[in-house]
């Protein structure tokens, strides 16, 4: 069942004509994370595919192999966050996947923020959604859907899912545009 805020968000934004998901299908995407990932998080890749929204919301390719699809960059951040956790496990509240209950990040900020999923339980689509801050103090788990997040941040709603508006972000630009940039083969390519 399609979600409502997919929907909306297809009204706002137009859908590109041919979503990139890299060279990958979803079953190889799942066996190289180690589960299966939730369906709204499919369902948006697979209507949008990869690229940015508001010109800061990042979501690499799932089907990408290497360093810039999006495996390799959630291991990269999962590596990072424990780092962070074992010299201050106060500031860095949230265990790790594969760890029950673990951080699944699964895109990024123009500037280092992580949006992914707590994993908890053996139901990926039961999974809330969390927001890594690299300035503020870690937030509770968001009571939405992967749509809404995007839908609040497009229509500047940033507070509400705990992104920094953009006057409190030092390094955004002072405007977010209320659009998607989607990846192409040819477009992103020239990033390896």
């Amino acid at each position: 069942m399609t979600d409502p805020a997919l929907t909306t968000l297809t009204d706002l934004v137009p859908p590109p004509a041919s979503p990139y998901l890299g060279e990958n299908g979803w079953e190889a995407v799942f066996k190289e994370m180690g589960t299966r990932l939730p369906n709204d998080y499919t369902e948006l890749l697979e209507r949008y595919g990869a690229g940015m929204w508001a010109g800061w919301l990042r979501f690499p390719p799932p089907g990408r192999s290497g360093r810039y699809g999006m495996p390799e960059t959630s291991a990269r951040a999962r590596d990072g966050y424990r780092l962070l956790r074992e010299d201050d496990e106060d500031e860095f509240p949230l265990p790790v996947w594969p760890e029950p209950g673990g951080l699944l990040p699964f895109a990024d900020t123009a500037h280092g923020d992580h949006l992914g999923w707590l994993a908890e339980g053996e139901d990926p689509d039961r999974w809330p959604l969390v927001f890594w801050p690299r300035h503020n103090d870690q937030g509770p788990p968001l009571a939405c859907t992967l749509a809404d997040v995007v839908y609040s941040l497009l229509i500047g709603d940033y507070e509400r899912f705990g992104f920094p508006p953009p006057e409190e972000d030092p390094d955004a630009p002072t405007r977010r545009s209320p659009d998607f940039e989607p990846h192409t083969t040819e477009n992103f390519d020239p990033h390896e």
